[in-house]
């Protein structure tokens, strides 16, 4: 097996609360290789943003290992990591918030090159930032426009080039067209995959849109409270998910074809549990119509196909 571009070890991200200690990411495993794009999908509060800001240090790990071409990165020193940090940048959801309003778009872009002391003159900076704004779809006209001028699918375009000016290895899309119009979706998507296909950057792709998942990814990822239940290639996951939250997510898939208004959809149901303080069982068990008093125990990723994991005894039992 080739060496990964960035693989997680065993991750795990708690948060220490009031009434107890929040799950957000626990024992999370995944490789990605150059050029190749991740999806993590699932509902909302499943995990997914905490676990792309603790890979790249915005939260720091409670345990595990994040490693960059098989080096740690989660036991660098501050000092350290400032070293390959550029190397792993993220875009958020919100392209507004996520800029500061009181930049304007040359200033937002150039900012990267500034704060990782970038040893080149003011000169190379200024073609470096026109370079990418050209190159992301963002004319020079708009080099002294403040974010509030523009879009939100510009404005995304933006959060694009300020990560894509430190030519990154590796980057985190969290939700980066979930904002967005649905025309607009496709010109950022579109353009993420041909940067993909021209420089050979992994994506980790956050989402909860699984139709968007299926058209950028190589690999998907299900995620549900902190743990990873599915993990598969994408046309494996699409054509012999097992998972019974992974069906459930798919049954919820709006569908134009009128052939298939019939067909038998396994909606979920049932109240999330709370995530302080979990009990070792499958966190799933009390909204899955097939759960027994086995899932009250751990339970683990199986390989019940080649690289198609599931942590569901009963569908490993089964598969």
């Amino acid at each position: 097996m080739s060496e990964a571009l960035i693989e997680t070890i065993h991750l795990k991200k708690h948060f220490n609360t009031s009434a107890g200690v929040v799950h957000a990411v626990d024992d999370v495993n995944f490789r990605i290789n150059a050029g190749e794009t991740l999806g993590v999908v699932g509902e909302s509060g499943c995990g997914k943003s905490t676990l792309g800001r603790t890979m790249i240090r915005l939260y720091e790990p409670t345990s595990g290992k994040v490693l960059l071409h098989g080096q740690d990165i989660t036991a660098l020193s501050k000092k350290e990591f400032r070293s390959v940090q550029n190397r792993m940048q993220m875009i958020f959801q919100d392209p507004y918030s996520s800029i500061n309003p009181h930049f304007t778009i040359g200033e937002t872009i150039l900012d990267p090159l500034r704060v990782s002391g970038d040893s080149g003159d003011k000169t190379s900076r200024l073609e470096k930032v026109a370079e990418t704004m050209e190159l992301c779809g963002l004319p020079d006209r708009y080099f002294n426009t403040y974010p509030h001028e523009l879009d939100g699918g510009r404005r995304q375009r933006v959060g694009l080039a300020r990560a894509l000016v430190l030519n990154p290895e590796f980057l985190i899309c969290d939700e980066p067209v979930s904002a967005l119009d649905v025309s607009i979706q496709a010109q950022i998507l579109n353009l993420l995959m041909d940067l993909q296909d021209s420089r050979k950057i992994a994506y980790m792709f956050i989402t909860h849109d699984l139709c968007v998942v299926k058209h950028i990814s190589h690999a998907i990822m299900v995620m549900y409270m902190g743990q990873v239940v599915e993990y598969a290639p994408k046309q494996e996951l699409f054509q012999h998910h097992v998972h019974p939250y992974t069906i459930g997510l798919l049954n919820a898939i709006p569908t134009t074809d009128l052939s298939r208004r019939g067909r038998e959809r396994h909606l979920l149901t049932g109240e999330v549990s709370n995530p302080i303080n979990p009990a070792p069982g499958c966190r799933f068990a009390n909204r899955c119509p097939y759960a027994s008093e086995k899932c009250r125990e751990p339970q683990e990723l199986t390989e019940i196909a080649p690289n198609h994991f599931v942590a569901c005894h009963e569908c490993a039992r089964h598969a």
